[in-house]
């Protein structure tokens, strides 16, 4: 039972982990020159044709140069140094949820954007796409892709009815 905890407290932490460095990485490197390449494909492609009214296409455009190599590099890293100080049944368990997790922001991220998105059938989708599309016209506030408490913590949330990016 004890080693069940562990593994259930490794992934959730692990998870937790890459939904904060991808509201980071959103922030302070997708939306500030300090991103170098990465803010110059964030804005001039994702953000240049999701915008304004229209955040949705019939299929999700890729221009090839996305940015999920500048999201892996940390989470090497970071894996790499649980290698030190985890027991290997940790280490995979944080492996495979990390993985999972960076593979779910990747997914749902793409899905927001897809008209006929099958995720759309459910409440908990729609919701977090109204927040992120929040983010797409206005580009100050709603960072997160899942876990929308990033943001909050932040300062950076933005309720839905409120659709503006001024204090609530």
């Amino acid at each position: 039972m004890s080693s069940l905890l562990a593994y259930g407290f490794t992934a959730m932490i692990a998870h937790f982990v890459v939904s904060l460095g991808q509201t980071l990485f959103h922030r302070y490197l997708g939306h500030s020159r300090l991103g170098g390449r990465f803010f110059k494909n964030h804005i001039r492609f994702h953000h240049a044709h999701y915008s304004g009214d229209h955040v949705v296409s019939t299929h999700y455009l890729d221009n090839g140069d996305n940015n999920t190599l500048f999201f892996l590099m940390p989470l090497f890293v970071i894996i790499s140094l649980s290698y030190l100080f985890l027991r290997l049944d940790l280490l995979v368990v944080q492996l495979a949820a990390m993985s999972l997790s960076f593979y779910g922001h990747y997914y749902i991220d793409n899905q927001y954007h897809v008209a006929a998105s099958s995720l759309g059938r459910f409440s908990w989708f729609r919701r977090k796409q109204q927040l992120h599309f929040i983010h797409h016209r206005h580009g100050n506030c709603n960072f997160a892709v899942i876990d929308f408490f990033w943001d909050r913590l932040l300062g950076t949330y933005r309720r839905v009815e409120s659709e503006g990016c001024g204090p609530e």
